[in-house]
C-alpha cells in the first residue's frame, strides 16, 4: 500500500511539497471526511488541500475565519500558520494551521456551558469581511428559509404568523411572535455555522478544539446553537432533555456577553422550524422527532 500523503499528491509532488513545508511525508496521516477538502494531519500541524476548484473558495473563507479568530486569542481554535501556491505541488493553494489537542468526545453535552463561553469570545469580535460568505446549501430548504425570517426584525411577526397557520396553533401567534421578535433583536456575528460534536474536540473533560471553519460566515448568534445539526447520536442520547441543553449553553454564552439568559427565544425559533419541517417531511422519530413532541415545549 502507498503513503497516506500520495492520495492527495503524488510521489514527486510529495517529494517537492515535503521539501518546501518541511516535513516527513512518511508520518501524514489522511483524513478524509471533508465536503470540500482533503486533510493531512502531522504531530502538530495540519495541511488544508480544497479537494476542487469549487472547494477553494471554501478554503479561502476557512482561512479568513482564522485570521480573524485570532483576535480572540483562544486556544481552541486553530491558528493559520502559513498558505502556499505551487502548481508543481497542488493546483490549488494550500495551507497550514496548528494542530489541536483531543479527541471527539463521547458525551459532547457535558461541554456545553465551555463552549457557550467560547462562542461568546468570537461572537464578540467586529464581524469580519469574508467575501462569497453563504451557509451551506442544504440550508436552503422551505424550513430554514422560515428560520432566517423569523430571525429578521422586518419579518419574525409574519413568520411566527405563518407558522401558527400552518401548524394549526392560531392562538399560540401572539407569544410566538413576542418570542421570535426577542430573538430577532440580537445583532448579526461571526459565526461558525456548522458546529456539531463530530467538530469538538476534548481532553478529560475539557474542551480543547473546535476545528472546520469553512462554513462561517457573519449570520444571526442562534446559528452557532443550532443543536439540529449536531448529528443523530447526541440527539438518541439526549433527546429528551434537550431543552436543558439548549438553557445550558445559551446560559453561559448570555452571561458572558450580558444577554438575556433566557433560552426561550432560541428554542421557540428551532423548535418551530424543526415542526414546520416535519410537517412537510414527516421521517424517523427517533432521528427527527416528533411534530407534537416539539410543539410541546413552544
Amino acid at each position: 500500500m502507498g503513503r497516506p500523503v500520495n492520495a492527495v499528491l503524488v510521489p514527486p509532488q510529495a517529494e517537492r511539497f515535503a521539501s518546501l513545508v518541511g516535513v516527513d511525508p512518511g508520518r501524514l496521516v489522511l483524513n478524509v471526511t471533508g465536503w470540500h477538502k482533503l486533510v493531512l494531519l502531522d504531530t502538530d500541524r495540519v495541511f488544508l488541500f480544497p479537494r476542487s476548484a469549487v472547494g477553494v473558495a471554501w478554503f479561502e473563507r476557512e482561512l479568513a475565519a482564522y485570521r480573524a479568530l485570532a483576535r480572540t486569542q483562544l486556544s481552541i481554535v486553530p491558528r493559520l500558520l502559513d498558505r502556499w501556491e505551487d502548481p508543481e505541488i497542488y493546483p490549488f493553494p494550500f495551507a497550514a494551521v496548528t494542530r489541536l489537542r483531543g479527541e471527539v468526545p463521547a458525551e459532547p453535552e457535558a461541554l456545553f456551558e465551555q463552549l457557550g463561553r467560547a462562542i461568546a469570545r468570537w461572537h464578540e469580535l467586529t464581524p469580519p469581511l469574508l467575501a462569497g460568505a453563504r451557509p451551506p446549501g442544504h440550508d436552503d430548504a422551505a424550513h430554514t428559509r422560515w428560520l432566517r425570517r423569523a430571525l429578521d426584525p422586518a419579518t419574525s411577526a409574519s413568520a411566527a404568523a405563518e407558522a401558527a397557520s400552518l401548524l394549526g396553533r392560531p392562538a399560540r401567534a401572539p407569544a410566538w411572535a413576542d418570542l421570535l421578535a426577542s430573538a430577532a433583536q440580537l445583532a448579526p456575528v461571526l459565526v461558525h455555522g456548522d458546529i456539531h460534536e463530530d467538530q469538538l474536540l476534548a481532553v478529560g473533560g475539557r474542551l480543547t478544539g473546535i476545528i472546520d471553519w469553512e462554513t462561517a460566515r457573519v449570520d444571526h448568534p442562534f446559528w452557532d446553537f443550532d443543536l439540529g445539526e449536531w448529528g443523530t447520536g447526541l440527539w438518541r442520547r439526549r433527546r429528551h432533555d434537550f431543552s436543558a441543553l439548549w438553557a445550558r449553553g445559551w446560559r453561559a454564552y448570555a452571561q458572558a456577553r450580558g444577554l438575556d439568559t433566557g433560552s426561550r427565544p432560541l428554542e421557540t425559533a428551532f423548535r418551530l422550524r424543526q415542526a414546520l419541517f416535519l410537517l412537510a417531511q414527516p421521517g424517523d422519530p427517533a432521528v427527527t422527532g416528533t411534530l407534537d413532541e416539539h410543539l410541546a415545549h413552544v
